[in-house]
């Protein structure tokens, strides 16, 4: 599925997780490039005197983490074309787009790297820069190995007021599908939503039928929802569907954690810039609740 897969991470974070994840999510003829950015602030202080020395050294050290990354490369014994890059640079967000940019992948890998910053909790860290600068496929990945049959959930919305061909749903559902496939995983299909609170119906007919009114709210998105996943033919059986009334913030957190699921996907569906202002992205506001890996689709 996956051709062009590019691997970032920090120097200070390193884990080999991402590197078999992306090759387990890739195609065996794929190429994954395995992206470094190194930097000590002491370093270049000490070495700041003497330019051609610090670039001779700088050089010296780059040479050596490609040497031991090419070894670890190796060792891993991934099926596919695997090659380290290794840059200097003082910012990995900007290293990371710097090397999206140049290498055009299909599917771009971040370690997630807890950070218990406030700052990085009230407007967001490196992970939501990416989703919101990035295009193509996002993955992000835990320290911690799958399950021997990882579980797969994919979040779908198919009540959109300003569009109706669910053509985000269709292939979410679609991406969902193939990685279960290819990973003998179990998949979910998850859906949040809200019924209209008792407190805002005016009609005093309606406030006596309340209850019928949540049923039939909740049979038109299982009946819309199963549309939309009738077409998937897995011989170890359909998928799960799961529908949950609640805010999508709260809800998926607490589905994942008791479902134990391994792999979330999600839709980044493109926002003006006035609504992503006014009412932020609900995929941004879950990186910091999620503790599962994350793929993150953007609409096109």
């Amino acid at each position: 599925m996956f051709q062009r897969v590019l691997v970032t991470s920090e120097e200070s974070y390193f884990s080999s997780q991402p590197l078999i994840k992306a090759s387990a999510l890739s195609a065996e003829t794929a190429h994954i490039e395995w992206f470094q950015s190194v930097y000590n602030s002491a370093f270049e202080t000490a070495t700041a005197q003497d330019q051609s020395s610090q670039e001779d050294a700088l050089a010296l050290y780059v040479t050596h983490k490609l040497n031991q990354a090419g070894q670890h490369i190796e060792d891993l014994e991934l099926p596919q074309d695997v090659a380290a890059d290794i840059r200097w640079h003082p910012s990995f967000l900007k290293a990371a787009l710097q090397e999206s940019e140049r290498y055009q992948p299909d599917l771009m890998v971040v370690p997630r790297i807890r950070k218990h910053d406030l700052l990085d909790w009230l407007i967001g860290g490196d992970e939501q820069e990416l989703v919101r600068r990035l295009h193509e496929p996002l993955f992000l990945a835990n320290e911690q190995p799958w399950q021997v049959h990882p579980r797969i959930a994919v979040a779908i919305d198919p009540f959109h007021l300003d569009k109706r061909n669910h053509s985000m749903e269709k292939h979410l559902l679609e991406v969902a599908d193939h990685l279960a496939h290819k990973l003998a995983a179990e998949l979910h299909v998850v859906h949040c939503f809200q019924t209209l609170p008792q407190s805002v119906i005016y009609d005093e007919h309606l406030i006596e039928d309340f209850d019928s009114l949540q049923q039939q709210v909740g049979r038109e998105h299982r009946q819309r929802i199963e549309s939309l996943i009738e077409p998937l033919n897995r011989p170890l059986g359909g998928p799960m569907l799961k529908l949950i009334v609640g805010d999508a913030d709260e809800q998926l957190p607490e589905f994942c954690q008791q479902e134990r699921i391994d792999i979330l996907i999600l839709g980044a569906p493109e926002k003006g810039w006035v609504e992503r202002l006014l009412m932020g992205s609900t995929t941004a506001r879950l990186l910091n609740r999620i503790e599962s890996d994350l793929l993150v689709i953007h609409d096109k």
